[in-house]
């Protein structure tokens, strides 16, 4: 007999690898557009195919799954998830594939400071030393005052920590809804926002980058998707160590695409991110399970 805990953990581990796999899909395509279109405009049209791709499955299932009595919560959502496309997409065109989804691993981290102030976690001592030194790593990968900090590399940190701050809206949220639900709200919500910024910028796409805008679009959407089922399927430390394969994708896909691979301290900057943050995870979880047994 299967066990469902087992399953739901395996189910849950496969959502993410496919979103590690999406992600990099994304951001390969975004710098392959080399800034030919404006950040504001691709987050614009990111959300529209978004709406696009979820109204049929909402639609499917019932306009009555909509109902949620949580509303200010996705709301919430809607502007910190805006914010961390808005920089994810100037980090994704500026930074080295690679480097930038070895940074990436940090909002693991970012996200213990933030179940700590917004959900009043009690965080443990261990988990503020990893991660300490899980930013010693980010420091390692950015290496400040050796190479230029850029406006990218800014981005690609603040990506990280606008992530951790979407994360665990999404925790609280997927105590009450469905990841359909989840993706949909936040997606239909940030639409009329985000056309505002679009429309004084927007550049009508040639037909040579309609397949690539799609790509970037269609390919973050699914990611977004991915990440809520495997959070609501299976605890983080079940989940968190398929990110790390976000690296060597990220590595295979920039040597392929760009010539581009990561040089030897972000990869070490990578491992002890990740390690910090694995390490953070799998204590979290073990203290929650000691304070409930």
């Amino acid at each position: 007999m299967t066990n469902p805990v087992k399953s739901d953990a395996i189910k849950g581990a496969v959502w993410m690898l496919f979103a590690s796999l999406f992600y990099v899909s994304s951001a390969t395509l975004t710098r392959y557009l080399d800034g030919s279109y404006d950040t504001f405009q691709l987050a614009f049209l990111r959300c529209v195919v978004a709406v696009c791709v979820l109204t049929p499955v909402v639609l499917r299932g019932g306009l009555s799954q909509l109902k949620t009595r949580i509303i200010h919560i996705h709301g919430l959502r809607m502007v910190t998830t805006y914010i961390a496309i808005l920089f994810w997409f100037y980090a994704a065109e500026t930074v080295p594939v690679g480097d930038f989804f070895a940074i990436q691993f940090a909002s693991p981290l970012f996200t213990i400071g933030a179940a700590a102030l917004l959900l009043r976690e009690n965080v443990t001592l261990k988990s503020w030393l990893a991660a300490i030194v899980g930013f010693g790593g980010v420091l390692i990968i950015v290496r400040p005052g050796y190479i230029p900090m850029s406006i990218g590399i800014m981005a690609a940190i603040a990506t990280a920590l606008s992530y951790a701050l979407v994360n665990t809206l999404i925790k609280v949220a997927s105590r009450h809804d469905s990841p359909t639900v989840m993706t949909f709200y936040v997606n239909f919500l940030i639409v009329p926002v985000s056309a505002i910024p679009a429309y004084f910028v927007w550049k009508t796409p040639l037909w040579a980058d309609v397949p690539t805008l799609l790509g970037v679009t269609l390919f973050a959407t699914l990611a977004q998707f991915c990440v809520a089922n495997a959070i609501s399927l299976a605890d983080a430390r079940v989940v968190q160590p398929m990110n790390f394969m976000r690296m060597p994708l990220a590595a295979l896909f920039g040597f392929l695409m760009f010539s581009e691979f990561p040089d030897l301290w972000t990869w070490i900057g990578a491992v002890i991110i990740f390690a910090a943050a694995w390490y953070a995870v799998q204590h979290g979880a073990a203290t929650r399970k000691k304070a409930t047994a």
